[in-house]
């Protein structure tokens, strides 16, 4: 077994253009180590993954070809996550926002902490949905209920991710990582092979819709974070940042 934990607390660990890159390649490795049966992946501090680095949030915005890179990106850790032929554990530990939410959505079993939400925010700062959640969404919930959450950046609390299919189950924060590695243990006892096969079956069906649904996002979501919607509300970010340390 092992544990992915995202250690940024200070800054709820966000979403940097370091992180994206390392997790690409480190879900990459975990393909290959035959010796890891499961993974969990969790968040240090109060947070899981609260959203977006802010200076990769303004290079994308100012840098067509910062924005091209991420996206490139986008697509490659994706696909190292769905074809992990392990099973992926996200024990979410508190807000889970954004990227934090495309981890969630393209995890295998996601134990919550009561007090953890989910949002998906994207719309709200200018850019479309975002990329994980684009392909993984439509299967776990209502398309309605879908666009009800991307449309409006609402929180989704823990009682309620359960309730819409977003998440197994939800309990007290001190039983979250127990309760994971109970569980890994539970699932490192069957056939490995046995395992990856029927993961790789059921993930045929994000993967699906890669070619068609992801491309499209990725290549309007590029639009976006060049477009006049999301510079506005960046340059608004980058005034507040400038108010805050004058």
């Amino acid at each position: 077994m092992a544990t992915i934990t995202m250690n940024r607390p200070e800054d709820r660990n966000p979403a940097s253009t370091r992180m994206l890159n390392d997790i690409t390649r480190l879900f990459r490795a975990l393909a290959e180590n035959e010796a890891v049966r499961v993974v969990i992946i969790t968040g240090a501090g109060k947070a899981f993954s609260a959203g977006g680095d802010f200076q990769h949030f303004v290079a994308t915005a100012q840098d067509p070809a910062v924005a091209r890179a991420t996206l490139d990106n986008s697509r490659d850790y994706i696909r190292a996550i769905l074809d992990l032929p392990i099973p992926l554990i996200a024990a979410v530990n508190g807000a889970a926002v954004g990227f934090g939410a495309t981890l969630v959505a393209l995890s295998d079993i996601v134990l919550m902490a009561d007090s953890a939400f989910i949002a998906e925010p994207h719309v709200n700062v200018g850019l479309v949905i975002g990329d994980g959640i684009s392909i993984s969404w439509p299967f776990l919930m209502p398309l309605n209920r879908v666009k009800e959450l991307v449309f409006t950046g609402d929180r989704i609390l823990a009682a309620d991710c359960v309730a819409y299919g977003l998440a197994n189950r939800a309990m007290p924060l001190v039983q979250l990582l127990p309760e994971a590695m109970a569980l890994a243990e539970r699932i490192a006892k069957q056939p490995r092979s046995a395992v990856a096969g029927s993961k790789a079956i059921l993930n045929m069906y994000p993967k699906a819709v890669m070619d068609t649904v992801l491309e499209a996002q990725l290549a309007r979501q590029f639009d976006q974070t060049q477009g006049p919607d999301h510079g506005r509300i960046v340059q608004g970010l980058i005034d507040r940042q400038k108010r805050k340390s004058a």
